[in-house]
């Protein structure tokens, strides 16, 4: 198992709970990389087609059903949403989304300002007063504490956790011609069958499942795989994937307590007394001068000061440009990579919403050999021919 955010530690500790033999590795510490750094907010809300969004809403009933399992993690916060538009066709598309939502059996509603006060009484609104949509089931995870957790847990179920140098992948060994043992996994001429790491180390695996984000087709080429995992781009100046996150506190009560989806700002509640802020037109890439950065986390801040109350004292307390993993055409990429046998592959924008149900669909498949009829559109084979790359979606879906 190759990397160690949250669907990769969830994946590994299923797994482990399985009585598979798993070592995870993971070249900085486990969630130290985008999950660190995701408004990590648990959602189907607007994701589409209808499967997608069934994927997601079961995505969000998983983590209910692990938390709970898990005895009231005090990483899962299912806090509530309330989002409000800033002018006439924004507003109507949110009423749209809401009454399509309603039907597809979503709880979703609109609320009128007095309630949304009660529901969130350290808002600001503007005025006159906008009807808000209220999302009652959605919320948030507590990334580093979570990963921590399903990392111990994995380790508990007997999986080598490996990080740093012994656990920096730099090689994938396939043996050519290998049989794929009837599962159908090889398509081509070799099969993976040993990793090498930083360290020297060569690890034999039956199955290496791949699980790192943006790194995804790097490890898929270092495999020789035939079919690539095309991703937004995210390295050059001016590329769409990356995003500005900031924390700022302390926050005075009463500070917000759900997350807040404002027109020109998000924000939720952060460890620490903190909060976690975003921005749909933070512009921001990996080449992004220092200072600029800095103004613009001032700038998260100033407008996060007219949507709630409770930060007047506070100041910026961290902020970084954190590369969101987005496939090219929207949509997860989950399964067996062609061209590569015994390398099952998984990264999606959606990864803190989707990670504990993947988790489930993922041991499975691995398990049993039986495909999951429910990732059958999210197989990598779909993108034998050249696939065109979106506007990228709201931060931390």
């Amino acid at each position: 198992m190759i990397g160690a955010g949250v669907l990769g530690v969830s994946v590994a500790a299923r797994l482990a709970e399985a009585g598979v033999g798993v070592t995870l590795l993971e070249r900085a510490g486990p969630g130290r990389a985008a999950t660190r750094s995701s408004f990590a907010w648990l959602n189907a809300n607007d994701k589409a087609p209808r499967a997608y969004h069934d994927l997601n809403h079961a995505g969000m009933r998983a983590w209910a059903g692990l938390a709970a399992r898990l005895g009231g993690a005090a990483w899962y916060r299912p806090a509530g949403n309330l989002e409000w538009a800033a002018d006439a066709a924004a507003r109507a598309r949110l009423t749209a989304r809401v009454r399509r939502l309603t039907g597809w059996g979503y709880p979703a509603r609109l609320v009128g300002a007095a309630e949304a006060a009660e529901l969130e009484p350290s808002l600001r609104l503007p005025w006159p007063a906008p009807d808000l949509a209220w999302f009652p089931d959605e919320g948030y995870l507590l990334t580093e504490p979570l990963v921590s957790h399903l990392a111990q847990v994995a380790a508990g179920h007997g999986a080598t956790v490996l990080t740093g140098e012994p656990g920096h992948v730099v090689g994938l060994d396939a043996v050519m011609g290998a049989g794929d043992g009837g599962t159908g996994r090889q398509v081509g001429g070799g099969a993976v069958r040993a990793v090498r790491t930083a360290a020297g180390r060569v690890i034999p695996a039956d199955v290496v499942v791949c699980c790192t984000g943006r790194w995804v087709p790097e490890l898929a080429a270092l495999a020789g795989a035939a079919c690539p995992v095309p991703l937004v781009p995210w390295a050059e100046p001016g590329a769409a994937a990356p995003g500005l996150v900031v924390q700022a506190g302390p926050v005075t009560p009463p500070g917000p307590r759900r997350i807040v989806h404002a027109p020109d700002v998000y924000l939720r509640p952060h460890s620490g007394g903190l909060v976690h802020l975003e921005a749909p037109d933070a512009a921001v890439d990996l080449h992004t001068p220092e200072a600029d950065l800095r103004r613009w986390a001032e700038e998260l801040l100033r407008r996060a000061r007219r949507v709630v109350r409770g930060l007047q004292d506070a100041d910026v307390a961290g902020y970084r440009v954190c590369v969101r993993p987005m496939p090219a055409d929207g949509r997860s990429i989950v399964g067996w990579l062609p061209g590569a046998g015994g390398l099952y592959v998984a990264v999606t924008h959606s990864g803190v919403t989707l990670a504990a149900h993947l988790a489930g669909l993922i041991t499975a498949e691995l398990v049993t050999g039986a495909a999951a009829g429910e990732l059958a559109p999210y197989r990598p084979d779909r993108f034998a021919a050249v696939t065109p790359v979106p506007e990228p979606g709201r931060p931390g879906r």
